[in-house]
């Protein structure tokens, strides 16, 4: 079990039959909802809670299917993780919250945001079309975890089986190991073997097969999403998510959208520099929270 951060408390909420784990930080300002992404849990923004917390009401939660959430077998399309978090959102968070999703979690913020009064979105190297992830090294990663999670064995076993997991990058002609490329250290595999061995395998098959986006549709969705929206952008070239066609399609759709890149950042963004990445995000609260707030009074 992971040890929660001082001050910090979980809890489950009940979101139509689903107990949704969450932690939820110390009441130090406005609420700011942290979504993670596929196979991983809210110990994954670990990094960021010393300089979030003490500015925000932090909570996060686990999505249906990971972490200590409920599992509902072939139950986990976008559309399926945004009904929960909006209920919780509404039952649970003080109004008006703001969203930062990493990955999966960033399209399920924007798909909560179309329906949910959100005061602000940040969208963390998330794809806007789904055929990216077919294309991109984490449809191997995902299919090849997936297979390691239904075998089963220790934490030891599956951090080894997922460093020895086989990418395809451009420009090499052999294929790699996830352990051979610059970050993946024996700490980083045990952690993300510890947050996969408590994930749902359906989540992973459903990504692969990709009915986890069956009724992801930007166009309708981006343009119901009113507040402001950062767009955070790895380098395509270092396995990102969010590519360029993405980003010009997410201004085009959405009302309010600002667009920060970070050329020697991947997807992992904040796990891999957090420095840069909490910059960002704290300079686009600023400014539209206040707003927002000075709206309401």
């Amino acid at each position: 079990m992971i040890p929660l951060p001082s001050g910090f408390k979980e809890s489950f909420f009940s979101a139509g039959g689903v107990a949704v784990h969450y932690v939820e930080g110390p009441c130090n300002g406005p609420p700011l909802l942290l979504l993670h992404g596929t196979a991983r849990d809210w110990n994954s923004f670990s990094v960021l809670l010393p300089q979030l917390s003490p500015r925000f009401h932090v909570f996060l939660p686990d999505l249906r299917g990971h972490g200590a959430s409920g599992r509902v077998p072939c139950a986990y399309r976008v559309s399926q993780f945004a009904d929960d978090i909006c209920e919780f959102v509404r039952r649970v968070v003080p109004p008006n919250p703001a969203l930062f999703g990493h990955s999966l979690g960033g399209i399920v913020a924007l798909s909560v945001a179309a329906r949910c009064g959100i005061s602000a979105v940040i969208v963390g190297d998330s794809m806007i079309s789904p055929k990216n992830l077919a294309s991109s090294i984490y449809h191997a990663i995902f299919f090849q975890l997936r297979d390691l999670l239904v075998q089963a064995g220790s934490h030891e076993h599956i951090a080894h089986g997922i460093g020895k997991v086989q990418l395809q990058l451009p420009g090499i002609d052999q294929p790699v190991a996830i352990a051979e490329l610059p970050g993946n250290t024996p700490a980083v595999l045990i952690e993300w073997a510890r947050s996969a061995m408590l994930t749902d395998p359906d989540v992973l098959t459903m990504a692969v097969e990709g009915s986890t986006y069956d009724q992801w549709q930007p166009e309708s969705i981006l343009s119901r999403v009113s507040c402001p929206v950062l767009l955070l952008q790895g380098n395509p070239e270092l396995d990102a998510l969010l590519t360029d066609s993405d980003v010009e399609t997410a201004k085009r759709l959405l009302p309010s959208v600002e667009h920060n890149n970070f050329p020697l950042l991947g997807h992992a963004l904040f796990m891999q520099r957090p420095d840069p990445v909490l910059k960002a995000i704290t300079e686009f609260l600023d400014r539209h929270l206040c707003k927002s707030s000075a709206a309401t009074e």
